[in-house]
């Protein structure tokens, strides 16, 4: 537009139009960063770069970043004030803000994430009360490319490649994730080994 219309003297159309090519390279960056994770994932091409962080105070701090950006109540909550374990930040950060941006989409008015140390294990638990996942939509949600069918949730959009991410980057992290759903709430745990 900037070229064909000749609107470089207009300064408001300008900036009108740079911010959308602004929006629309973060969108086909986001885009295309997801493919490359996605083809690496399942290859034992993706190497982690682990590093030992504070869980606690990260998933605080994602925590916080996310209700900035929702009028939805997240509430944090742990059971030790730090701990440290060895993960890849980068890919375990997305991997939690996957999770929590879901709850936010999908689920409901109160989302509750809780970092527990119980024996030799890390729990993170992020739960919302949502109306929950269909049973026989739950064994598919981790699929790559799958998205539940629910009529007008599909105005979010989304590639159905975010909770597949995640499950592969915390297995790579020897941990398991858990979802436990019925029409009330839906629970996303992690469980890592505590090192």
């Amino acid at each position: 537009a900037i070229e064909n219309f000749n609107v470089i003297d207009d300064k408001v159309k300008t900036q009108k139009y740079l911010s959308m090519s602004n929006v629309q390279l973060k969108k086909l960056h986001q885009m295309v960063e997801k493919l490359l994770e996605t083809a690496t994932l399942d290859s034992e091409n993706l190497m982690l770069k682990k590093d030992t962080i504070d869980i606690v105070g990260l998933i605080k701090k994602i925590t916080t970043k996310h209700q900035l950006l929702t009028e939805k109540q997240l509430t944090f909550s742990s059971n030790v004030t730090n701990k440290t374990i060895t993960v890849d930040a980068f890919h375990f950060e997305n991997s939690i803000s996957n999770l929590i941006d879901n709850a936010i989409k999908y689920g409901g008015e109160k989302i509750e994430i809780n970092v527990n140390v119980v024996l030799n294990f890390v729990e993170i638990l992020i739960a919302d009360n949502g109306s929950g996942i269909e049973k026989n939509q739950q064994e598919k949600i981790f699929d790559k490319f799958y998205r539940i069918p629910k009529g007008n949730k599909h105005d979010v959009k989304g590639f159905g490649i975010g909770l597949y991410y995640t499950k592969k980057i915390i297995e790579k992290h020897q941990g398991v994730i858990q979802l436990t759903s019925n029409n009330q709430n839906t629970i996303f745990k992690i469980i890592l080994p505590n090192e």
